[in-house]
């Protein structure tokens, strides 16, 4: 009872500090506390299961859908009761059946009743909240080490983990699994003392630093330490074999004797065990009094927090009173007749366990910022020798530089001087050239007064020729005053050439055959010069099976669109005259009617068609005659179609019957 009165004085007013720096009861972690506590404790779960199961090899920041999916098919349950009880039932040997897998869960399920462990439902398993299934691994876990079942490969395991710095054990199956099992379940009522969670068979490798003495009385079994023998007790002692003992090996010690005085139900302690359980209990007393004072001086930074923090640990007292009623509903009626006394017990134990995570927490930031400083030291030394190999390279470049430079300077003086001296045979050339020169513009001097004399002649002389040349202009504007009587009768003899060939005039163009068809098919007999075209129609026989038609001129499948252009071309350019031209084409659909007046898709200047043509010819007509002509050209596009006449430039674009069309125009 001393020894836990010395722990609770010691370690009772520690607050746990999280990674930040901010302890558990800080006031900005109430909404996280819960979502901690639950990733806490599957943390610990798949730590287990990977110590129990090497072969598994699940990560530990595994969410709950791939716990979940690791352990629904029961193989990996049934597989820990073999490792951890090998009379427990194998699974289920068939490859993805669903009974199979029902079976193993059912049998894990079974056997958990049995233990008298808090068992989840399958349908926990399959899809409901993996916190039941959690927290029965966690009690599975808890019941094995307190029964003194568990594999002697989690006592190896925990060696790798470190607590204290006076070279103890600090993976100790009390640290291991009582304290994570605490703090992942604060309501947990554990079933053993904490003398019993202590109590295992250490590792030779852990005491073979200890000595030997000290390694024979840690390897007795309970109710034997009253039958050792003085001397070896008393060289124990004397040794250092106690401040050198790991703090698992003397708590071991403390309670085997607790327990075997328990036992015999003897009050009296032999002398000589009394003397080494003081001895323990003193080195037990200084280790903690050290830790008191390391923790004296962190509380001093932690006292400010306290009135802060009151209120949080209020609420999270009530959160584990809340845990704590809904573990008592699950437990058995057992359990809720012993509530008071296991209440007791695991909030001394709790607050212990605690206050020695804590301490274990606060030693690993010192490590970690230890670490930190150590690597940021070694960092910062190897820049700096970094920094002075690349000084010392510059240095030497610097000095190659300088050498360098210096043999430019005695360079630079020897070409100064050659470059001296021959600027000074420059300056003695140049004042010849000099001198040349000026004799050269005397003799210009002279030369210009010459050229003046002749200029006053040529003007003279082109006086009188722009006089001859003005009589010339004067007649050549007498003969433009002409011109308008000219075109006007050029306009009339035109007209006279129209009345006698006509004012309509009617052609026609043969389609060349498309691809595909054959000449065989055509139905044109005869295309006379005089533009005569004879056609034959071989469904009537005789004199009706040929009609004969007349047009000013036939072009056939041969012609191109320039022949066709060149009979219209005196039309079109009558219209720069002032007269009125029409062209139209007329003929059934495919007859080739579009081809003729605009030409094909992507046609180049030869295969442009009328309309294309009939504009360049005028835009060509109106640039020749711009000097004496201005013209201004307009555009009209309409659509005939089913009576229906359309102006395609007009915006409302409805299309109207001829009639209406004429009075509109008429009306415009």
């Amino acid at each position: 009872m001393m020894l836990f009165g010395i722990e609770l004085a010691t370690e009772t007013t520690q607050l746990k500090p999280t990674k930040d720096g901010a302890s558990m009861s800080d006031p900005t972690l109430p909404l996280n506390f819960s979502l901690y506590t639950n990733a806490k404790q599957r943390e610990i779960v798949i730590q287990w299961l990977n110590t129990v199961l090497p072969d598994l090899r699940l990560p530990t920041e595994a969410s709950d859908e791939e716990l979940r999916a690791c352990l629904i098919d029961g193989t990996v349950l049934c597989r820990i009761l073999n490792r951890l009880s090998p009379s427990s039932p194998n699974e289920e040997s068939s490859e993805n059946s669903s009974v199979s897998q029902s079976e193993n869960v059912k049998r894990f399920l079974a056997t958990m009743d049995e233990l008298g462990i808090p068992r989840f439902e399958v349908s926990d398993l399959e899809k409901g909240s993996m916190k039941t299934v959690v927290y029965c691994l966690l009690s599975l876990k808890l019941h094995f080490i307190s029964s003194g079942e568990e594999l002697s490969t989690l006592s190896t395991i925990t060696k790798a983990e470190s607590i204290d710095d006076d070279g103890s054990s600090p993976g100790s199956l009390q640290q291991f699994f009582g304290e994570e099992m605490r703090n992942a379940f604060p309501g947990l009522k554990l079933q053993c003392a904490m003398h019993n969670q202590v109590i295992s068979e250490p590792s030779p490798a852990v005491l073979k630093h200890v000595g030997h003495k000290f390694h024979e009385v840690f390897q007795l079994k309970q109710a034997c330490y009253a039958d050792l023998p003085v001397t070896k007790i008393l060289e124990m002692m004397e040794s250092n074999s106690l401040e050198s003992a790991p703090t698992q090996a003397l708590l071991h010690v403390v309670y085997g004797i607790l327990d075997e005085t328990a036992e015999t139900m003897n009050s009296e302690i032999p002398h000589h065990v009394a003397c080494l359980l003081r001895k323990a209990v003193q080195e037990m007393g200084r280790r903690l009094s050290t830790q008191a004072d390391h923790l004296r001086t962190q509380n001093n930074l932690y006292r400010a927090r306290e009135e802060k923090h009151r209120s949080k640990i209020k609420e999270l007292e009530a959160l584990v009173s809340v845990s704590r009623k809904e573990t008592k509903t699950a437990n058995s009626k057992l359990e809720e007749e012993q509530k008071v006394e296991k209440q007791e017990m695991i909030k001394l134990v709790k607050e212990n366990e605690k206050n020695i995570l804590e301490l274990s927490a606060m030693r690993q930031e010192l490590d970690i910022v230890g670490m930190v400083h150590k690597f940021c030291s070694l960092e910062m030394e190897a820049e700096a020798k970094a920094a002075i190999a690349i000084l010392q390279l510059k240095i030497k470049e610097l000095e190659c530089l300088l050498a360098d430079s210096n043999n430019k300077v005695k360079e630079l003086e020897a070409s100064f001087e050659s470059k001296c001296q021959s600027w000074t045979m420059k300056e003695k050339i140049y004042q010849r050239f000099i001198d040349f020169q000026f004799e050269a513009m005397q003799k210009l001097r002279s030369s210009s007064e010459a050229i003046k004399q002749e200029v006053l002649e040529t003007q003279k002389r082109y006086s009188f020729e722009f006089n001859h040349l003005e009589s010339k202009l004067k007649a050549v504007t007498d003969a433009a005053g002409n011109y308008h009587e000219v075109l006007k009768e050029n306009h009339k003899l035109f007209s006279e050439l129209q009345d006698l060939k006509g004012n309509i005039r009617v052609y026609c163009r043969i389609r060349p055959f498309l691809p595909g068809q054959t000449e065989k098919l055509s139905t044109i007999e005869n295309i006379s010069e005089n533009g005569q075209l004879v056609i034959a129609n071989p469904s009537k026989p005789g004199k009706d099976g040929q009609r004969s038609f007349k047009f000013n001129k036939v072009f056939g499948p041969d012609a191109t669109q320039g022949e066709v252009f060149a009979d219209i071309q005196p039309f079109v350019k009558s219209v720069v005259d002032g007269y009125n031209v029409c062209i139209f084409a007329y003929g059934q659909t495919g007859s080739g009617k579009t081809y003729t007046m605009t030409g094909p898709t992507g046609a180049t200047e030869e295969e442009w068609g009328v309309n294309y043509l009939a504009l360049n010819h005028l835009f060509k007509v109106s640039q020749d005659r711009k000097s004496n002509m201005v013209y201004e050209v307009e555009v009209q596009m309409v659509e005939i179609y089913n009576e229906q006449v359309r102006d395609l430039l007009s915006s409302d674009g409805s299309p109207k019957r001829y009639p209406y069309f004429k009075q509109d125009r008429l009306a415009k």
